[in-house]
């Protein structure tokens, strides 16, 4: 009876962790709810499943270890960082420029594959490695303990936890998508929101630049 409840109680932490750890929105979430608004429920869905498995990749890669010559080599996090910030910025720049030329041109492969771009937007996020990182170093661990099954079906349920939250962001969205009817409100979201990524790129440049030459 206890094996059976402690299996519950995996699946259900899992599940609560995963939400509670997708709510704070990353690049990839906003480009997500982005894509909801200009294309549809599916592609924004598409790109938060890119997300989640880079997530899952990232999770991959710090129990194995594969991360953790950021905490020996500080200049080298620093260029990391600024790597991804010139990737977030040159991604929102792209669809600003677009929008104001208002032309109907074909986006480049990582660009019209909303799947593509979700995970490149996921894993060159700096600061999601390093939640990963805490994460795996307390509460994952914790589950490592209790025997390799229940870990396996904690970060399994995790990952479900992920996508269901960006389900219902998305599925609220289209919802009140209804409030957004007049196409100067609906593009002012889009022009805000674009805003919103290349603030964020611009960020994670100036922090590498800080790191680069602090360390």
């Amino acid at each position: 009876m206890k094996q059976v409840l402690d299996l519950f109680k995996a699946i259900f932490t899992g599940l609560i962790s995963g939400i509670v750890f997708a709510i704070p929105l990353g690049p990839a979430g906003i480009e997500s709810v982005k894509r909801t608004l200009n294309s549809g429920f599916k592609d924004g869905i598409l790109v938060a499943i890119g997300a989640v498995g880079a997530d899952a990749l990232d999770l991959i890669m710090i129990n194995f270890g594969l991360f953790s010559f950021f905490d020996e080599s500080k200049k080298l996090e620093g260029l990391f960082f600024i790597f991804c910030g010139i990737l977030i910025l040159f991604f929102s720049l792209e669809d600003i420029i677009k929008r104001k030329r208002n032309k109907k041109e074909k986006y480049a492969k990582f660009e019209s594959n909303p799947l593509l771009k979700g995970f490149i937007l996921a894993i060159t996020n700096p600061l999601t490695h390093s939640v990963w990182l805490t994460v795996s170093g307390t509460i994952i661990h914790q589950w490592r303990d209790n025997g390799f099954f229940q870990y396996i079906l904690f970060i399994s349920f995790l990952i479900i936890g992920m996508l269901v939250w960006f389900v219902m962001l998305n599925y609220s969205v289209i919802k009140g998508k209804q409030k957004f009817n007049d196409l100067k409100d609906s593009k002012g979201l889009e022009r805000t929101i674009d805003m919103v990524l290349a603030f964020t790129g611009l960020l994670f440049i100036i922090y590498g630049i800080i790191m680069l030459y602090r360390y």
